[in-house]
């Protein structure tokens, strides 16, 4: 390889071979970027200072070996990118993304590699370079100019009011031409918007909603293009972390209140527990050590109910054997003497029964017997052990 400015030198091999290899594989290299970048924005419609600016900051991404491991034309096209937002045209990541076919994260990507890396501090670009040509698309006609102000005015209100700060200036747009062509009479549906802001429809919904939160919105049309409110609205991410804070410090209000109602309630259900304690009728005589333990007392007042009602019982039988034993001595001697009667005289004859007395003999009495208690009595005392 000889230079064309060394003429006179004699041709070496070794260590200068290598370098001048890579001289002429990197003026290769820079001549087809420079051809591939000039063909780009042709298609952007890039003026040639553009394309002279995105030249120089290929050499640069060349020089520092950030080419290498990256296809060339993500690359130029982030070279590209960084030109429209140094200058401030109206073009965004998603237009290279549609003309070389290439997901705009991957070109993101590059392009966020390749400012930090040269240093350069790509500005955010106004919202309201992309007016005209969304409006443009949209077909206004005739009114395609008021439109585009009565947006452009929307835009800046909202830049007023802190919406435009880290947010996609499309979404923005998209906001501002969908309220502007309701004012002016046009029916554009949301779809249609989306399909030239190419932004979702969520976006575009939370843009409107942020929008409807501020004074503005409040403005007849009239009022609107007239009055210029001077104050401005906090950003929405500081509204909505503001309403975080105060839902957090009601919900801390309201607990506290719940566990001092909680604690009066407990006090209350103590002392009508203690009230209904009061109030329940003491066990007497032998249980009467027992009515500390609920269980026991429970267990007392059980016995005492069974016992009780054996005792009627007791006392019930005895009644009604007493009371049958009479009645079949008494039917015994009425056939008897039915019988008699209606062989003498044919006729039935009621005959008084004759008395216990008279057919067993005197009855033994409790005296008699040595008995000092009747049986009444002897049922209806209680024993001393509870056992017994």
């Amino acid at each position: 390889f000889f230079p064309l400015t060394g003429a006179g030198k004699t041709p070496t091999l070794g260590g200068g071979f290598h370098a001048n290899l890579g001289k002429e594989s990197r003026a290769q290299t820079l001549q087809n970027g420079k051809r591939q970048i000039h063909h780009l924005g042709n298609q952007l419609q890039l003026n040639q200072h553009c394309l002279d600016t995105a030249f120089n900051f290929f050499k640069m991404a060349v020089s520092k070996h950030l080419t290498r491991g990256r296809k060339m034309t993500h690359v130029i096209a982030a070279c590209l990118y960084l030109v429209c937002r140094t200058e401030g045209t109206p073009h965004m990541l998603l237009d290279l993304s549609d003309l070389l076919q290439v997901n705009v994260y991957v070109l993101g990507k590059t392009f966020l590699l390749l400012a930090r890396e040269l240093c350069i501090n790509a500005p955010a670009i106004d919202p309201c370079l992309y007016i005209p040509r969304f409006a443009h698309m949209l077909e206004f006609g005739d009114k395609n100019h008021e439109v585009s102000m009565t947006a452009l005015r929307l835009l800046q209100r909202m830049k007023r009011d802190w919406m435009h700060t880290g947010r996609r200036p499309s979404g923005l747009c998209g906001a501002a031409l969908l309220v502007a062509a309701r004012m002016h009479d046009f029916r554009r549906t949301v779809k249609e918007v989306i399909r030239v802001v190419k932004v979702c429809e969520s976006t575009l919904r939370k843009r409107l909603t942020e929008f409807e939160d501020t004074p503005t919105s409040q403005l007849t049309i009239d009022e609107f293009m007239k009055i210029d409110l001077e104050e401005e609205c906090d950003p929405p991410s500081f509204t909505a972390g503001q309403k975080k804070l105060k839902i957090q410090q009601l919900e801390k209000a309201l607990s506290k209140k719940l566990e001092d109602f909680e604690g009066e309630i407990s006090s209350y259900q103590d002392e009508i527990e203690i009230e209904l304690e009061n109030s329940r009728p003491k066990a007497k005589g032998v249980f009467a050590n027992f009515t500390k333990d609920d269980s026991i007392e429970d267990n007392a007042s059980s016995i005492l109910g069974e016992e009780e009602a054996e005792d009627e019982e007791l006392e019930a039988a005895a009644n009604h054997l007493n009371k049958d034993f009479y009645d079949e001595l008494n039917e015994k001697d009425r056939v008897k003497r039915n019988e008699d009667g209606e062989c003498r005289n044919g006729n039935e004859t009621l005959v008084r029964p004759p008395a216990l007395e008279s057919l067993l003999g005197p009855l033994p009495t409790a005296a008699s017997l040595g008995i000092t208690e009747s049986i009444k009595e002897c049922i209806s005392t209680k024993d001393q052990e509870p056992g017994e």
